[in-house]
C-alpha cells in the first residue's frame, strides 16, 4: 500500500541536501513524499520525486545578506527565536495545504518547529532529521562545548513565545516539556556514528545511515583541468559566506602554479571583484560541489557538517575554517578523528592557506584515516538505511493503530 510521508525543513540548502536523496529512496519504491518547502527550492524538490507544499518564509536563505549576532549568547537566543517566529509563520500555510491529505509520517529538521508541532497536534509518527550534531543526555552541544545561559533574555523570550504557540495549536504541554517531549520515533543522523561525539552512547532510536549522496542537478558534470593539475575546491556554504577578504586570501593563495583552485564564493559576492586572476583560478559564485569533490585532492570550507560529510564521502581531506559555535564543534572532531586541519578566520593569509592544504593533501595519516571513515560511511546505508529506517517506522505505526 502507498504511504505518505510529509518533510518540513527550513529552507537552508545545508538542511534540505541529505534529505533529497532519501525522498528519491522513497519515491523509487512507490511512496507518495510531499515537502514543504519555499518556491526557490522547488526544482531540487521535484527533480527528487516530492510534491512541494508551498510556503513564504522569513528566514535568510542564499541570496539574503545574514550577519550573525556577535554576541554568543544573544546568536544562540535569537536564532532559536527566529526559527519559531518562522514556524508561526509556516506552520498555518502548510497545514491547509495537508488538510485533505494528511501524512502517515512526518520527517522534520531538527529547528523545524511547524514540523514538529504538526505532528504532535495531529497524532502522526514524527522522526527527526539531523543535518548537525545530534544531543542527547550524553553530549550536547549546548552543554558540553559551550553551556547555554537560559537566563539570557531573549531565550526567556523565546520561552514565552513558545508556550503560547503550543497553546494556540492545542497542545497542553509546556515549552520546556516540548523540548524534549514527545521523544520522535526515530532519528535520522546524515554522518556515521564514529563521527559523533560519545557515539557508542546513542540508542538505536538514533540512525546514522551516513552521508546521503543529493541527486544530480542535470546541469552536467564539472571538468577537471587536463593537465593533471590537482585540484581545491574552497566554499564557505549557502549562509554566512560574505567574507571577500577569505576568498582574496584563498586567490592569492592559488595564484603560484601547482594548484588548480575553484572557488564559490556565493550569491552575495560578485566573482568580478575578485579580477584579475589566473585561469587556473576559476571563482563562481555557486557550483555543483560534489562534482568537484570527485575530483578534489582538498577541501577548504566552513565545517558545515554537509559540506565535511561530502567532502568524506568523496575521500578529500579538509581545511576547516569554523566561524559558529556548530562548526567549531564539526572542527574539533576533524581533527581529533585526523581527517584535516582546523584555521581560525582572523589567522589566515596566503601562505598559510596554501601550507594547509598542501599539508592535507599529502599526510599519508590524513589520507589513511580519511580512507577509513570513507569506508564507515559506505557501510552505514545512506539513503537505501535511511528508507528502510522510515518504512520500518511506519510499518510500527501501523501495526499499533
Amino acid at each position: 500500500m502507498t504511504r505518505h510521508v510529509a518533510f518540513f525543513n527550513i529552507p537552508a540548502l545545508g538542511h534540505m541536501y541529505p534529505t533529497l536523496a532519501v525522498v528519491a529512496e522513497l519515491k523509487r519504491r512507490g511512496n507518495r513524499v510531499s515537502y514543504a518547502s519555499i518556491d526557490a527550492r522547488a526544482p531540487m524538490i521535484e527533480r527528487a520525486g516530492a510534491t512541494l507544499v508551498r510556503y513564504q518564509s522569513s528566514r535568510p536563505t542564499d541570496t539574503q545578506n545574514w550577519d550573525p549576532a556577535p554576541d554568543r549568547a544573544e546568536y544562540l537566543a535569537h536564532s532559536l527565536l527566529s526559527f519559531l517566529e518562522e514556524a508561526e509563520l509556516t506552520l498555518p500555510q502548510v497545514e491547509a495545504q495537508l488538510a485533505g491529505d494528511p501524512p502517515d509520517l512526518v520527517v522534520y529538521d531538527r529547528l523545524s518547529f511547524a514540523g514538529r508541532t504538526f505532528a504532535a497536534k495531529h497524532g502522526i509518527p514524527g522522526v527527526q532529521s539531523w543535518p548537525m550534531m545530534v544531543s542527547n543526555e550524553h553530549w550536547s552541544l549546548f552543554r558540553d562545548v559551550a553551556p547555554f545561559d537560559t537566563d539570557h533574555p531573549t531565550f526567556v523570550t523565546y520561552l514565552a513565545k513558545l508556550g503560547a504557540f503550543l497553546s494556540s495549536h492545542g497542545l497542553a504541554i509546556s515549552a520546556q516539556d516540548f523540548l524534549n517531549e514527545p521523544e520522535p520515533v526515530l532519528e535520522l543522523c546524515y554522518y556515521p556514528r564514529s563521527f559523533q561525539y560519545r557515539g557508542e552512547r546513542f540508542s538505536d532510536r538514533y540512525r546514522f545511515v551516513g552521508p546521503c549522496p543529493r541527486p544530480s542537478t542535470g546541469t552536467g558534470a564539472w571538468t577537471p583541468p587536463p593537465t593533471g593539475t590537482p585540484v581545491v575546491l574552497v566554499a564557505l556554504g549557502t549562509l554566512d559566506n560574505r567574507h571577500p577578504d577569505f576568498f582574496r586570501a584563498c586567490v592569492d593563495a592559488f595564484t603560484a602554479p601547482g594548484w588548480h583552485a575553484v572557488l564559490a564564493v556565493g550569491q552575495r559576492l560578485d566573482p568580478a571583484v575578485f579580477r584579475p586572476h589566473p585561469a587556473h583560478v576559476e571563482i563562481h559564485q555557486v557550483v555543483a560541489q560534489p562534482d568537484i569533490l570527485a575530483h578534489a585532492s582538498a577541501l577548504v570550507c566552513h565545517a558545515g557538517l554537509n559540506s565535511v560529510m561530502e567532502a568524506l564521502y568523496h575521500g578529500v581531506p579538509l581545511v576547516v575554517v569554523p566561524r559558529t559555535m556548530e562548526q567549531e564543534s564539526n572542527a574539533a572532531r576533524v581533527v581529533e578523528l585526523g581527517l584535516g586541519v582546523c584555521l581560525r578566520p582572523d589567522g589566515i593569509d596566503a601562505a598559510v592557506l596554501r601550507e594547509a592544504v598542501g599539508r592535507v593533501a599529502s599526510d599519508p595519516v590524513i589520507a589513511r584515516r580519511v580512507r577509513e571513515l570513507r569506508g564507515q560511511m559506505r557501510a552505514a546505508g545512506g539513503a537505501v538505511a535511511a528508507a528502510d529506517a522510515l518504512e520500518a517506522a511506519l510499518m510500527r505505526h501501523l501495526v499499533r493503530c
